[in-house]
Parts: structure tokens; C-alpha cells; sequence
């Protein structure tokens, strides 16, 4: 085009210059057309725990009594659990008291929104939000800490579960088909050749 440019007359130029002007214009346009603009997010979206078999546990309390490595104490309504033994993978310490503890999504709720849960229904976020697979009995203050995101930028203070936790994350990113982008895998790919190689 630089080319075509010089050999054009001075009269042509000008016509050449809305040429292109209005192709840039055009391309600007197809461009920002195919860059799908994501919804805010929603916690509420999400649903609530699920209480699917309908014994007033949710999956909060269903995963506590699972994960539980001792007997456990319920409440006076055995709708929730209250103790119990449980280890958390994050920080390897031990809690006896559910009061303590939070269930984290290993992939956060707001982390799948931004990479495309956005366009599922509400049953599926709903699924995604009660999968055992994807929840962890954890420490609260560490659950706060690590927030909405991914292994590139946060890992769990316990050194020995960071290969572990780092692999299950990626399980879960292919298991719902979510997208990460190129940079983002690249980093976590170097992270995960730090711990587990």
C-alpha cells in the first residue's frame, strides 16, 4: 500500500486516505464484534449448597461428614456438622471444629466465570458449584487469601500439595471445558514444571 501511495497522483490521494480510513474503521469494527463482552459476575448465579437427597445436610455438611476422619457431631436438628477431624490439604493442620473451616471451590466460582462458565445455565453452574471433585475443607483464612484465583498467581502455603493441587486445578479446567488463555497456560505450566518435576 506504501507503494501504491507514491505512485498515486496528488488528486487521488485524498480519495485513497477515505479508502482506507474506512477500512481500518471496518476491521476496528469485525474486531471488536468477536470480542464477546462478559457479563458481571454473580455469586448468586451460582445457587446455594445443594441439598439433593433431601436430608435438610447440604453439600457443605455432606462433605464435612465425608471427609470427616473421625466420628462426627452434629447439631441438635443432624441438619449440620459441628465436629469432626479434618486435614486441610492447604496448610496440612488438623481442625476439630467446623466453625473453622471453609469448603473451597479449587476452582473458584468467579475464576470459571471469567473463562466461560458465564455462558452456562443455571443448572450447570449449580452442578459446578456442588461438584465434590472441585471442593476442599480448608482453613478460612487461607480460602480468603487465595480468592477468585488461579495456581499462575496463588498456591497453598503446604509446599508438598502444591503438585497435586496445581494438577487437580487443570482436571477440573478440562473437565468443564473452560478457557484459559495462552499466557496464563504457559504460566502455569512453568509453575507446575517447578513443583512437579
Amino acid at each position: 500500500m506504501r507503494n501504491l501511495f507514491i505512485i498515486l497522483s496528488i488528486k487521488d490521494r485524498p480519495m485513497y486516505i477515505k479508502f482506507l480510513s474506512l477500512f481500518v474503521f471496518l476491521a476496528s469494527f469485525a474486531q471488536a464484534a468477536n470480542c464477546e463482552e462478559i457479563p458481571k459476575y454473580d455469586r448468586d448465579l451460582f445457587g446455594g449448597w445443594s441439598d439433593i437427597d433431601h436430608d435438610c445436610q447440604n453439600t457443605r455438611h455432606e462433605l464435612l461428614q465425608e471427609l470427616s476422619t473421625s466420628r462426627v457431631v452434629f447439631s441438635t436438628n443432624t441438619c449440620r456438622v459441628v465436629k469432626g477431624r479434618w486435614l486441610d490439604p492447604y496448610t496440612d493442620i488438623t481442625f476439630f471444629e467446623s466453625k473453622f473451616v471453609d469448603i473451597d471451590h479449587l476452582v473458584p466460582l468467579k475464576y470459571s466465570w471469567d473463562r466461560g462458565s458465564y455462558k452456562w445455565s443455571d443448572f450447570e453452574r449449580a452442578q459446578f458449584s456442588n461438584d465434590p471433585s472441585n471442593l476442599f475443607v480448608v482453613e478460612k483464612s487461607v480460602n480468603r487469601e487465595k480468592a477468585a484465583l488461579g495456581p499462575s498467581k496463588w498456591l497453598p502455603p503446604n509446599i508438598k500439595f502444591r503438585c497435586d493441587y496445581i494438577r487437580r486445578f487443570q482436571h477440573i479446567i478440562k473437565k468443564y471445558r473452560l478457557v484459559q488463555s495462552a499466557a496464563e497456560t504457559r504460566l502455569i505450566k512453568q509453575v507446575q514444571q517447578q513443583h512437579c518435576d
